[in-house]
């Protein structure tokens, strides 16, 4: 079950991703800055929800961003 953090501060900003990701569409991602669309608690695990800038979105780990 996923539930929203409503950590709005965080909603809007871009991040720098760390290491190399896959999107939902399988395309590896790393010179990007996603867009957080949202925080969510997933198992008792913290994730963003990101969105790139051709629309594709995935959900990231806090270790895997840096907010800027």
């Amino acid at each position: 079950m996923m539930t929203s953090l409503n950590t709005e501060e965080l909603v809007g900003k871009h991040c720098k991703l760390q290491k190399p990701v896959r999107d939902h569409e399988g395309r590896s991602r790393f010179s990007e800055q996603p867009r957080i669309l949202r925080e969510v608690n997933n198992l008792d695990r913290r994730m963003f929800l990101v969105q790139f800038d051709d629309g594709a979105t995935t959900f990231l780990f806090p270790d895997e961003v840096v907010i800027q």
